[in-house]
């Protein structure tokens, strides 16, 4: 058994804490003595039932839980405070608990881990997801001449080469940080572990939940928006409409409805078309269960190679096939592959409508709902990526000081 610091810059009551990290670590403490640090936005703090839920739950499964708070504005000030209080909280907690090393998820976390580990030497794991800068440079936030982006450059290979392990999800992903100058002779272990899902908790309900009233009910779930491509979902959806009369687009998101409703009027999107709702992590799956598909369509950019999109799992692990576009990590080899979706070749009107119709075609193979759930099991399973987690903690944990060059 392991002591360890988990590091995450995502709050555990946010949704995407809720499903990437509180699940893993769930599981991981039978085995090891976890201690989160995460970083909580206030409006979730200020959700007493909730928070109090969360907070029997982690000590019930014996997980010993620092809540920092998450600090936004002014932008680069706030990282920074973040990042010097997570330094002292972090190193309190290590002198403490005599931890064995840290998993430091992403690059806030990392560079907390960096600056400890040169202080202290104790190894840390780099759970990369992705490349952070070059989301930055791809999302249009940053220039790819600023000293913002060459300085976190910079950053990024000093914690590559100081990490004792890295993690990717993708193998695209994987083979993009081998390429790096910094790891060109380097025999570092980096493993692929993609974005999994509680299997237990997306799953098929029990009879055909989809609602029969539409004669087809397509889902999003997540943000919309920078990389999330929602105009072209909507194009997609328009095109549905042509051959399904009475069609329904199920939207689940949280904080963007106004935004969301004001593209749908821009799309000449009659409301009667459209369920527009936000819904707590558990029951996310109740209404996946609702839906005939999923949707979804990510920017194609470098800094995308190396993602793996949580609804994937999730959608497949429900039983529901998606429709999806080129250039998202290992997404379009799997779900071409092995024949439980559509993949876009890009964006123009007619692929939307071979898309759709290519869809609908699919819909009617009697073994494509078991075929996406057990592709969901041999790739995405939460247990599997438990697994691969538990192996690289043992690796740390057997060996002290462990560092591959």
């Amino acid at each position: 058994m392991s002591t360890v610091l988990y590091i995450t810059y995502d709050g555990l009551l946010d949704p995407l804490g809720m499903s990437q990290v509180w699940q893993y670590q769930k599981l991981l403490s039978k085995k090891h003595k976890i201690i989160i640090i995460s970083y909580e936005k206030n409006h979730a703090l200020k959700d007493k039932k909730k928070l109090a839920r969360l907070e029997e739950e982690v000590f019930l499964n014996g997980v010993l839980w620092h809540k920092l708070t998450y600090h936004k504005k002014p932008s680069l000030v706030a990282t920074i405070y973040d990042i010097v209080y997570g330094v002292i909280v972090a190193t309190r907690l290590i002198k403490k608990h005599k931890i064995d090393f840290i998993h430091s998820r992403s690059y806030v976390p990392s560079i907390i881990s960096l600056i400890i580990n040169k202080i202290t030497a104790i190894d840390y794991i780099f759970d990369m997801r992705g490349f952070w800068a070059d989301e930055k440079i791809d999302g249009g936030a940053w220039k790819k001449n600023s000293f913002l982006y060459k300085a976190i450059k910079y950053i990024e290979c000093k914690i590559l080469a100081n990490a004792s392990l890295v993690v990717t999800l993708t193998e695209a992903g994987k083979s993009d940080v081998e390429s790096l100058p910094c790891m060109n002779a380097s025999d570092k272990l980096i493993q692929v572990i993609p974005t999994c899902a509680n299997l237990k908790i997306f799953k098929p309900s029990i009879g055909n939940n989809c609602d029969k009233s539409n004669s087809f009910l397509l889902g999003y779930v997540g943000s919309v928006g920078t990389f999330y491509l929602f105009d072209e979902v909507l194009e997609s959806f328009i095109a549905l409409m042509k051959y399904k009369k009475h069609a329904k687009l199920l939207i689940i998101n949280v904080g963007q409805h106004e935004y969301i409703k004001n593209i749908l009027v821009s799309k000449n999107i009659d409301s009667k078309h459209v369920e527009l709702k936000s819904v707590d992590y558990n029951e996310v799956p109740i209404e996946i269960n609702r839906m005939d598909a999923g949707i979804f369509y990510i920017k194609p950019s470098f800094s995308k190679r190396s993602s793996s999109p949580t609804k994937l799992a999730e959608f497949l692990g429900c039983g529901k096939p998606c429709l999806i576009n080129f250039g998202i990590g290992d997404t379009a080899s799997v779900v071409q592959g092995e024949n439980i979706g559509i993949v876009l070749k890009d964006f123009s009107k007619s692929e939307h409508t071979r898309g759709i119709i290519d869809l609908l075609g699919l819909m009617s193979d009697n073994e494509l709902k078991e075929r996406c759930i057990d592709v969901a099991h041999r790739y995405y399973s939460l247990e599997e990526g438990v697994s691969a987690y538990d192996s690289l903690y043992s690796i740390l944990g057997s060996s002290p000081g462990y560092h591959a060059k």
